[in-house]
């Protein structure tokens, strides 16, 4: 099979796979952001990596590129494992349990790295709350926000499930022969 007719299998459901794993990634990331750009405000100093670039950028840019760079490390790896998704169809025989195990790695990636940034960001409410500062307002936006990450995430797994059933209509397993079928 070419590539062309590999990226054309499902491409609309691969697309959207894509698109709502991205949009999942960028709702959790506002209130996060809102809550480390308070910190800094206050003087609270992040650790890891994000203190390194605030200190050779500054707190607002090195702060956007925190955010930037993480971005796009996730868009990378979804991009990867999306292509592994439209890879794994090419195969003649066992493309369906290829095609479930990609799957379920993409969910389950998506799923640890959501679960991850929601943490984080709660993690900095706590920090600032610990601080005397009004958090209600970033605390409700991390809950909006969750609450659209969730549907994204839902979504994704509705439209891998949609996938699936379209590739399986579209390739019924070959027949094989039982024992007691005549040849």
């Amino acid at each position: 099979m070419s590539l062309r007719e590999l990226l054309t299998i499902n491409a609309r459901e691969h697309l959207a796979v894509y698109a709502l794993a991205t949009l999942a990634n960028f709702l959790p990331s506002v209130p996060q952001y809102l809550a480390v750009n308070t910190a800094l405000e206050l003087g609270i100093t992040p650790k890891g990596s994000t203190a390194s670039l605030i200190t050779q950028y500054g707190s607002s840019t090195g702060l956007f590129l925190d955010f930037l760079r993480s971005g796009l490390i996730f868009q990378g790896v979804i991009a990867v494992l999306v292509l592994g998704l439209v890879g794994s169809t090419s195969s003649r025989r066992g493309w369906r349990w290829q095609y479930a195990l990609t799957g379920m790695l993409v969910s389950l990636y998506l799923a640890y790295h959501l679960g991850g940034k929601f943490l984080n960001a709660l993690g900095w409410i706590g920090v600032l709350d610990s601080s005397s500062v009004n958090v209600s307002g970033v605390y409700a936006d991390l809950f909006w926000f969750g609450l659209g990450t969730t549907v994204c995430y839902l979504l994704v797994i509705l439209v891998l499930r949609k996938s699936y059933g379209k590739l399986a209509l579209g390739r019924p397993e070959e027949k094989r022969l039982g024992t007691t079928e005549i040849l």
